[in-house]
Order: structure tokens, then C-alpha cells, then sequence
């Protein structure tokens, strides 16, 4: 397993490598020649399907799918090992559904040729990637079954578990059952009642613990069986969903982040940013914010935000005499800025679902003031904090003269939102050709400017692109087979018809709304949430009368609150596995900025403006 593995690490890098290198070399042959080569488009995004299932496996491996552990951790070794065979076999039917139905389509792929490319290269290369992959994350799943029923012995933990416990994993299993028992049984007689019975499905097997990318894509199954819904288009469904050329723009920007920080790029956005407010009350907090505002600007993702500048600041920030709970608070807090400041992994996804065609730069454009403002309020929240507590400042006095050193040193950095920014607004690039040049650049400077790029380096950062882009790609594909279903069921029609009966306010609707993705944000992230609720929400926006950017900027903005509400909070439980706390003891220090972030949401609702202003200036 080790050697495939590592295999398997080999040729992903090495997909991800065609797929950077043919966006980034047409866009360079087009900008400068006047042309691009024609199959980019089509190569890149095809081979990104075969990257996503291949990655989808080492992630598996790995255990790096998002899944909720809100019940799972709370059992015992005996109930977890119990939960996870039941949830093993689950993925296990699933998978061999998509292996089985990738395979029955396979003959007609290899007769279907791509205009763009030659007549030996047919598209059942690439929708060969889907089985393949199906079938590595099933021995995965099989090995890992193995493991802990040859570590446990069935009959002596069984009787071990407690009564408690088997009735939670029992309820739960049945839950899940309820579905298809009843769908089977035809108790499904209106759209109301196949929607509730789809969110049914889906709640109880992400409270089960099986990662939320498949209890999608298991849910989007049951129900188009248990509906007579041709699945016949399974694989098409899901190959779809991941094979927008639009979408390539996400891992480039997840490459560019890496690459900032492992070339040390983030650290001259760091000094830049201690220059700037290191002499205020909570010194390193305020270059904290500050940092995760610039690399905002570079990496579009909250996660890697969290990440990069948490390993950074939060153990100066203990050392200096912060508090871990607010050095862990302040961190994940500030993260948020990651998808609103542009570039947003969270706009390109938003883009992409949603109806009529919304415009990446028109997104990107609309989040930076929202951004800011979110940002320059946690600084001035952060002072008073800091005062009341007497943290300390991190340099003595302001200093010009440090601060144009830094300024300068920091110029390589700052020009990345240039860069990426620049070339969209004036329509040079395309968010995904911007995203390519943003990682060339990056890499350049790894090997020019701070000479620390190296083949190890630059292998550990397009595995770490391949691995964290298929946890999102994978995520997107099975979605696409939820979003079926609720089309075909017309769950958007419905809905809204339901609201509009209730109220014919737009500002009523969109707060019921942004409720709606706080409360489900307790127990999902934020890239479910949206495959989830923006194919219903936004249709339902525009139905109110609604500015699509601004419910769309509303909407990113929203979700972003799940990195910091327990159970789940991705953003809390990395940063306080940086401080050496715990959420529990961090989430007293995270309400103030809570309470933040819902006032700005609150005043962009009724500001539009504050949306609307910079495309409208800029945007002609």
C-alpha cells in the first residue's frame, strides 16, 4: 500500500503539473502572440476529474475529508469501531454504485471524440479516472474495515458498548434507512415531503460521521433511485460538476497560497504588516489581522489563512504574553477576511452554482470593501481588548524608516491581489488564467528572489494543492447529484412560492435566510453549505427582487461564520491545536468578534452600497 501510495502521490503531482502548465503557457502565448493553444481549456479540466479521484483516495488515506465528529468522538473505542463499519459499508455501496455505473459508460466514452484534440485521445480516457479512483478509495475503505475488525473482537465490544451508545448508533442508522424505506414504499406524495425526507438523509449521515462529500453523493443516489430518476447519468453527473474550466481557478489559487508561505513570501507580508501596527496596544494581534488580511489577497481560502499565519504569529503571540485562547480566537477570527478579500475560493464556487452567469471579477470586486471593513473593525475590537488587558505592543515606537524597508521587502507579496486583480477587472485573464500566472509568479520568486524553492518543496505544495483541491472537487461532484434531484423536484419552485406567501419583503427574506445559514453552519462548513442551499437561495433572491452580487457577497460572507461556531469550526479547531487549547475554553474569547462579523453582515444588508461601489467604479 505504501509503494501505491506513493505511486499514486507521483502522478497526481504530475497531472496537476499539465494542468498549471497548459493555463498558464496559453495564457502566455495568448497575451503575448495573440494566441493560446486551443485544447487548454479541455485538457486542463479533463484531467482535473482524473486528478480529483485519484486525490480523493491519498485524502481517504489520509482521513482529510471534511466530516462532522460531533457524535462520532463523543463514543467510546468500542461504539467508534461499531460506527465506523456501518459508515464503511455505506461508503462502500456508494462507491461501487460510481465504479459500477462509471464502468457501463466507459465503451460509449471511448467512442466520443474531443473536437479540440485528437481523434486517439477520446473522452473515456478521462472518464476512466472515475472507476479507477472508485476502486482505489475502495480498497482504501476495505483495508481500513479490515484493520479494526482484525483489532477488535466483534462479539466481546459489541456486548461492551453501552445501552446509550447502541441506541445512539442504532437511531441514527434507521434515520438514515428512513429515506429509501419510505421512498421505496411510495410515502413521498409531494415536493415538501421528498425535500425533508432528502435533508433527512443527508443530516443523519453527516451526523454520523461519514464525510459529507459522500453522504451527498449518497443521498443524491438513494433519491434518484428511490424516485425513477433515470441514473443512467450518474458519471456524467459528477464529471460535470468537477469539470468546469471556471473551477481550474481553484487550485491555482491554492497553489499560490502554498507556495507564499513555503518560499517565505508570507513572512515579508508579516514584517510589512508588524511595521504598520506593531507599535498599537496588542501589537502582534493587530499583525495578525493585518496578515491575514494581505494574504487574503494571495490565497483566497480561510483554512489555509488559519493555517499559514497561525503557525506564525500565535507562538510569538503566546511567548509575548497573549493569552492561547485569544491568540487561538484572533487567528481564526481574522481567517474569515480569507473568502471575502479577493481572490475567493468561495465566489468562484458561488459563481459557478447560482443561475444567470454572475461575474468572478464583478464577486471578487464587491467582497473587497466588506473585507476591509470586517477587518479594520476586529483591529479597533482588538485594541480595546488589548488595552483592558494590558497586552503588550510588539515595537516600541512607529517607525518610517522601518516601515519603507518593509514596504519594500513586502513588494514582491503585494503584488499578487495586483497581479490577479489587475488582470481580471481590465481583461487581460480570466480568474482561472489569473490564478496560473499568480503560482508562476510564485514560483519564481521561490527560486529568484528567496532561493528556497526546491524539488522537495515544490513537491510537498502540489500535493498539498492536489489533496486539498479534491476535498472540494469531490465535495462539488456528488453535489451536482443532490442538485438533480432538487431540480427535478423543483424544490427552488416550491420553496419560494413558500416564502413569497409568508412575506414580500427582499430584507425579511434575507435575514430568514442568513438565519437559515448560521443555524445549518453549526454543523456544516462552508463549501457544503453551499452546494447544499445556493442552488435554492439564489433563485429565490432574484424571484424577491434581490441583487444577485449583493445576495451573493451576503451569502459568501455568511458562511464564512461556520469557521467559528462550535461543534464544528474548522477555523477554531486549527488554530487552537496551534495555541495547545481547546475550543471550549476559546469560544468565550471568539463571541466579541462574532457579534462583529454579524454587525458588518447586517450593515452591508441594508449599505448595499458598500457592494456595489468599487465594481460600478471600476467595472464599466
Amino acid at each position: 500500500m505504501v509503494k501505491l501510495i506513493k505511486i499514486i502521490q507521483y502522478i497526481v503531482n504530475i497531472l496537476l503539473g499539465i494542468i498549471f502548465a497548459t493555463i498558464f503557457i496559453s495564457t502566455f502565448l495568448r497575451y503575448v502572440f495573440g494566441t493560446g493553444i486551443f485544447f487548454a481549456s479541455d485538457l486542463s479540466r479533463y484531467t482535473m476529474v482524473v486528478l480529483v479521484f485519484l486525490s480523493s483516495f491519498l485524502a481517504l488515506n489520509q482521513d482529510r475529508h471534511i466530516k462532522i465528529g460531533l457524535l462520532f468522538n463523543k463514543l467510546s473505542k468500542n461504539g467508534k469501531t461499531l460506527l465506523t463499519v456501518i459508515n464503511n459499508i455505506i461508503i462502500f455501496i456508494f462507491l461501487w454504485i460510481i465504479l459500477i455505473k462509471g464502468l457501463n459508460i466507459l465503451p460509449g466514452q471511448f467512442h466520443s471524440t474531443i473536437p479540440t484534440m485528437s481523434k486517439k485521445i477520446t473522452m473515456g480516457w478521462f472518464y476512466l479516472g472515475i472507476p479507477l479512483g472508485c476502486m482505489l478509495m475502495i480498497l482504501e475503505i476495505s483495508r481500513q474495515s479490515y484493520k479494526k475488525l482484525r483489532d477488535a473482537k466483534i462479539i466481546q465490544d459489541f456486548v461492551n458498548i453501552s445501552l446509550k451508545e447502541k441506541s445512539i448508533i442504532f437511531s441514527l442508522t434507521l434515520l438514515f434507512l428512513l429515506s429509501p424505506i419510505l421512498l421505496h414504499l411510495g410515502f413521498a406524495p409531494n415536493i415538501n415531503v421528498t425535500t425533508l425526507l432528502l435533508l433527512i438523509c443527508f443530516l443523519s449521515s453527516v451526523l454520523m460521521g461519514i464525510p459529507v462529500a459522500i453522504c451527498l453523493g449518497v443521498s443524491g443516489l438513494i433519491f434518484i433511485y428511490g424516485l425513477d430518476i433515470s441514473s443512467s447519468a450518474i458519471p456524467t453527473l459528477i464529471f460535470g460538476g468537477i469539470s468546469p474550466f471556471a473551477l481550474m481557478a481553484i487550485p491555482m489559487f491554492i497553489l499560490t497560497g502554498i507556495i507564499v508561505q513555503k518560499v517565505g513570501v508570507l513572512d515579508s507580508l508579516v514584517n510589512l504588516s508588524d511595521a504598520i501596527v506593531g507599535y498599537i496596544p496588542g501589537g502582534l494581534a493587530h499583525t495578525n489581522i493585518l496578515s491575514s488580511m494581505f494574504f487574503a489577497g494571495v490565497s483566497g481560502a480561510a483554512l489555509a489563512d488559519t493555517a499559514a499565519v497561525g503557525s506564525m504569529l500565535i507562538p510569538p503571540m503566546k511567548k509575548q504574553g497573549f493569552d492561547s485562547e485569544f491568540s487561538a480566537a484572533v487567528t481564526a477570527a481574522s481567517s474569515v477576511v480569507g473568502p471575502i478579500i479577493p481572490p475567493s475560493v468561495g465566489m468562484i464556487i458561488y459563481a459557478y452554482i447560482a443561475p444567470g452567469n454572475l461575474s468572478v471579477g464583478q464577486l471578487f470586486l464587491g467582497g473587497a470593501v466588506p473585507g476591509i471593513i470586517i477587518g479594520v473593525a476586529m483591529m479597533v475590537l482588538t485594541y480595546f481588548i488589548s488595552v483592558r488587558r494590558n497586552y503588550p505592543v510588539n515595537k516600541k515606537t512607529f517607525s518610517l524608516k522601518i516601515l519603507l524597508k518593509s514596504f519594500m521587502e513586502g513588494i514582491p507579496g503585494l503584488l499578487f491581489p495586483v497581479i490577479i486583480l489587475g488582470g481580471i477587472i481590465f481583461g487581460i485573464f480570466t480568474p482561472t488564467e489569473a490564478g496560473s500566472i499568480a503560482a508562476a509568479y510564485g514560483l519564481i520568486l521561490g527560486i529568484i528572489y528567496t532561493k528556497k524553492l526546491n524539488f522537495k518543496i515544490l513537491f510537498d505544495s502540489f500535493l498539498e494543492t492536489c489533496q486539498m483541491s479534491a476535498i472540494v472537487f469531490f465535495l462539488m461532484g456528488n453535489a451536482r447529484l443532490v442538485n438533480y434531484v432538487l431540480t427535478m423536484n423543483r424544490t427552488s419552485d416550491s420553496l419560494g412560492n413558500f416564502l413569497q406567501s409568508l412575506t414580500n419583503s427582499p430584507y425579511i427574506f434575507i435575514i430568514l435566510s442568513m438565519f437559515v445559514l448560521v443555524l445549518i453552519g453549526f454543523v456544516l462548513e462552508g463549501v457544503a453549505i453551499m452546494m447544499l442551499l445556493v442552488p435554492i437561495f439564489a433563485p429565490i433572491a432574484i424571484s424577491y427582487g434581490i441583487e444577485p452580487y449583493h445576495y451573493a457577497i451576503l451569502f459568501v460572507m455568511t458562511i464564512q461564520i461556520a469557521l467559528l461556531t462550535p461543534p464544528v469550526a474548522l477555523g477554531l479547531f486549527i488554530s487552537t491545536q496551534i495555541a495547545g487549547t481547546t475550543i471550549e475554553k476559546t469560544f468565550k474569547d471568539v463571541l466579541p468578534f462574532l457579534v462583529l462579523i454579524f454587525s458588518v453582515i447586517l450593515l452591508v444588508v441594508f449599505v448595499p452600497q458598500l457592494i456595489t461601489w468599487l465594481p460600478n467604479l471600476l467595472i464599466k
